[in-house]
């Protein structure tokens, strides 16, 4: 007969399965013959002109159960294979950096009044709404609690609303060593001015079009809104990529749409493949795994 393993050894094999299973995660089904998550920067250098990354907005896709900026929603499009979400990230009372919309609780959540007026203890009791506005049993997430998800598994737009604390959201960006997987957006030209003069070095931003970088600058993102034309946005100083909204919900302008923007933020990811108008896929991957 086999001997009975002792309390000593079943303690060391649970710390072994512990360590193999805390491993970085696989980049997701587009990018599953490479190493890691590519860093977006580099994503985007490579993307050839025909094609576009598709962002969910708010981390959620027309036709989903789930609530918007929600971690079981961010698992759903992860599994569907999309590349990018863009996500709301807001603050309590604390500073504690949380992904919410609204300035209010009511119409996405179980709590009522001012977002950035809850104390602690109140906001670990708030339950999100699905996207029938029942309440159900998960929580409202913080900011640590989507880096945690999103690790090496999918790129991040941080629409920083007016209560976070933008210093506290790049800290924990850095601490997670994200910077690379984070785009950092900037609604106002003040807010531009400032992303680019502390952050611009660092890490990628979407800056309004119509804030312009001096001579010299990192390439980033300009946001151009909901409309394109003819791809003329294409022509845009090179040095900046181009993102911009597919609202309509008629697949035959995706691919239009893909000629004329970098990043293709909409509300029907789960209907495009992770890389819209994507030809040249072995092409695409080569580059990326050259870096």
């Amino acid at each position: 007969m086999f001997a009975k393993p002792s309390a000593l050894s079943l303690s060391l094999a649970a710390m072994l399965f512990a360590g193999c299973t805390s491993a970085v995660p696989a980049p997701p089904a587009p990018f599953s013959d490479l190493d890691a998550l590519p860093p977006l920067r580099t994503t985007l250098a490579c993307l050839p002109d025909e094609a576009a990354l598709v962002a969910a907005h708010r981390a959620t896709s027309d036709g989903y159960e789930e609530a918007e900026n929600s971690l079981s929603s961010l698992e759903r499009l992860i599994g569907h294979g999309i590349m990018m979400v863009e996500v709301d990230i807001a603050s309590i009372a604390d500073g504690t950096p949380i992904l919410f919309h609204d300035g209010v609780w009511e119409e996405h959540a179980s709590g009522t009044g001012p977002v950035v007026a809850t104390a602690p203890a109140d906001f670990a009791r708030l339950r999100l709404k699905d996207a029938q506005g029942r309440v159900g049993g998960e929580a409202v997430p913080t900011l640590a609690d989507l880096l945690q998800a999103a690790q090496g598994r999918i790129y991040l737009e941080l629409d920083l609303k007016t209560s976070a604390d933008v210093d506290r959201v790049v800290a924990l960006v850095r601490e997670r060593g994200m910077v690379d997987q984070v785009l950092l957006i900037a609604s106002t030209d003040e807010e531009a001015e400032r992303f680019h003069r502390d952050y611009g070095d660092e890490f990628l931003l979407s800056l309004p079009r119509s804030f312009r970088p001096g001579p010299g600058a990192p390439r980033q993102a300009l946001w151009i809104g909901e409309s394109w034309e003819n791809g003329a946005e294409r022509r845009l100083p090179p040095r900046h990529y181009v993102i911009g909204a597919q609202w309509q919900k008629n697949a035959d302008a995706l691919p239009r749409a893909a000629r004329a923007l970098d990043i293709l933020v909409t509300r029907q990811a789960q209907r495009y493949p992770a890389v819209a108008g994507l030809k040249k896929g072995a092409a695409f991957r080569a580059c990326l795994r050259e870096g």
